[in-house]
């Protein structure tokens, strides 16, 4: 979503869901075009698999015609390979829509943790139109994972307005045991904007605990600003 976009037309015979005859302007990565690099994504070795998942993900949005054949690499049995292909989703962005209902699965269900904090990270990337999984990214607020707690919770931030639903989790989230949750949950709040206007009684009781991280109190300080400009002014919110 921080991205340019190139308008590619590729399809299917050079590579899943590319065309016979690529065009001239396709991107290329280490001397390989796009097309290369997606029917890479089928080779046998897992190395070379996932090789091909890093190397689209460093195209950027530029490598949209990729996003079917991404999809389909979500399932791979290595993880390394789901991995790189979220990977590649996330700086594709919010072409990468349709992948959603596949990031959510892995969001929830993936084995491997590593896999599941970039597929959050990928829906982050994506933007309100990932708005659908944000019922499963509030339950990755109560994983057991404290990582997977942030990283829940920073997505929903990405999301912005979009995540509204959340904010009464992410309030709660406010009392997380680990420090990096409460100040990813204080933040998203604010990335919510006036639509999270609920959360301001509990970020000014944030922002004046002298008992609480001084980083927290100043997140706390910048949400209520985003949030509710006036209440900030009238609180003396810095």
């Amino acid at each position: 979503m921080r991205h340019a976009v190139l308008i590619l037309s590729l399809a299917l015979a050079a590579g899943p869901g590319f065309a016979a005859d690529p065009p001239a302007d396709e991107p290329v990565h280490g001397g390989k075009k796009l097309s290369e690099w997606v029917k890479q994504l089928e080779d046998k070795d897992p190395t070379a698999r996932a090789d091909a998942g890093r190397a689209i993900g460093i195209m950027g949005p530029q490598a949209k015609a990729a996003v079917p054949a991404l999809i389909k690499a979500l399932k791979d049995p290595e993880p390394s390979v789901r991995d790189w292909a979220c990977y590649g989703l996330s700086n594709i962005g919010p072409h990468a829509k349709d992948a959603v209902p596949a990031l959510e699965d892995l969001l929830l269900h993936d084995k491997t943790m590593k896999v599941r904090r970039i597929a959050a990270n990928a829906l982050g990337s994506i933007g309100p139109a990932a708005k659908p999984a944000v019922p499963s990214l509030i339950k990755t607020l109560q994983d057991d994972d404290p990582w997977m707690r942030h990283f829940g919770a920073v997505t929903l931030g990405a999301l912005g307005e979009s995540a509204k639903d959340a904010v009464p989790e992410l309030i709660k989230a406010f009392g997380d045991e680990e420090y990096v949750v409460q100040k990813s949950a204080v933040e998203a709040v604010g990335q919510i904007g006036p639509k999270a206007k609920e959360a301001v009684p509990a970020l000014l009781k944030v922002w004046r605990d002298p008992g609480e991280y001084e980083k927290t109190r100043k997140a706390a300080a910048k949400s209520i600003r985003q949030i509710d400009p006036e209440t900030a002014k009238k609180e003396g919110v810095p």
